[in-house]
């Protein structure tokens, strides 16, 4: 089964870099773009990703009140929150909602890579994936 991934952030620019960034780092083949929550609910349970990148702040809502019903459409998705506006008390929040990952954009852009380009593996090789890697 292919590695799908689903970018969910509002910035097309955002969204474009990490598509290439991404495809470049690790060949793949399923990166699918959303730029609001109502997008990314109809995608997931249409076509559940393995891992879907999430921003918080969107135009339809906040990222973090789609993460549960993300889990209930797709249990077997892992969720990566990618946001500039990382404090404590929201990265607390969405990692007891069910996030797997917290990454502020300005500042840990390169863990998220990591951590998808791990799960690419692992996925490619049948291999166990990675859980909260880098909390």
């Amino acid at each position: 089964m292919p590695f799908k991934l689903l970018i969910v952030d509002d910035s097309e620019l955002v969204r474009t870099s990490l598509r290439k960034q991404i495809a470049f780092a690790t060949d793949l083949a399923v990166i699918r773009e959303v730029c609001t929550l109502g997008e990314a609910l109809i995608d997931v349970k249409c076509n559940p990703p393995s891992l879907v990148i999430l921003d918080l702040h969107l135009p339809d809502g906040f990222g973090a009140n789609i993460i549960q019903p993300i889990k209930a459409l797709a249990p077997a998705s892992r969720i990566a929150i990618l946001t500039s506006h990382g404090d404590p008390e929201i990265r607390d929040c969405c990692l007891a909602l069910g996030a797997n990952w917290f990454f502020d954009k300005a500042s840990e852009l390169f863990f998220l890579m990591e951590v998808v380009r791990l799960l690419a593996i692992a996925n490619a090789t049948n291999r166990p994936t990675p859980d909260n890697t880098y909390e």
